[in-house]
């Protein structure tokens, strides 16, 4: 199980490695493409509130993993406690380390203002200075700048990441500690792979992250899982 969960995290790790290796970083949105607006729609799986219809539709769908209904609960209630768990050292991480977000030095850079200005100020001020900005921007669509209205918090680490990172964990873990080799097990976690790698994605190519935002939420995911995983194998093996 250690192997396997590490091998994918390995792989979501890829992205910010690859980012690094290439230099490459946001510096606003002269290069987005139509293809920018499809990951938008998947970045917002993770976004609330349509993050909770994502963790009912996978819920659900975890179901092909199980051997009975009991069974399904009792995973469903470590699926939930793996999202508030993860969730809740992001957000606790944001708290400590208040870094920006790459769109917000930006606005504060094209506006001559520090980004400590801009985040003196509450949510909803947070809200309408950007929606004011980049609504004069002739590269930044409306969608985006509804997205960013939405999005004024903290930077690191990046919670869309660590939501993606620890689905893809349970669909892994899940698998090995049941030792379910299906095609449908497999189907799954190829699926929810492909999806957390492009949610890795998108929170860079929009705007929101830095690369080692990603990396830190996806490693914090890991470890998270790790723990929760080994506890049940342990638990597992002694009943």
């Amino acid at each position: 199980m250690f192997k396997r969960m590490s091998l994918y995290t390995l792989l979501l790790c890829l992205v910010p490695f690859f980012m690094w290796g290439f230099s490459y970083q946001w510096h606003g949105n002269g290069q987005l493409t139509e293809a920018d607006y499809w990951l938008y729609l998947l970045t917002e799986t993770g976004s609330v509130p349509y993050a909770l219809i994502t963790c009912a539709v996978f819920a659900l769908i975890f179901g092909v993993l199980f051997k009975n209904r009991k069974q399904w609960m009792l995973g469903v209630a470590v699926m939930a406690f793996s999202v508030v768990a993860t969730q809740a050292v992001k957000t606790g991480l944001k708290a400590v380390f208040k870094e920006p977000r790459p769109f917000t030095v930006y606005l504060a850079e094209q506006t001559n203002q520090t980004t400590e200005n801009f985040y003196e100020n509450d949510r909803t001020q947070r809200a309408v200075i950007a929606k004011n900005f980049y609504s004069t921007q002739p590269d930044t669509p409306a969608w985006l700048v509804n997205h960013y209205e939405n999005e004024t918090g903290y930077s690191f680490p990046s919670g869309h990441t660590i939501f993606a990172a620890t689905w893809l964990m349970l669909a892994v873990g899940f698998t090995q500690l049941l030792g379910n080799r299906s095609w449908k097990a497999k189907l799954l976690v190829g699926v929810i792979a492909i999806w957390s790698l492009l949610m890795l994605i998108s929170r860079v190519r929009l705007g929101m992250h830095y690369p080692i935002d990603l990396f830190i939420a996806t490693i914090f995911a890991w470890i998270v899982n790790l723990v929760i995983f080994g506890f049940l194998q342990k638990k597992r093996s002694s009943s």
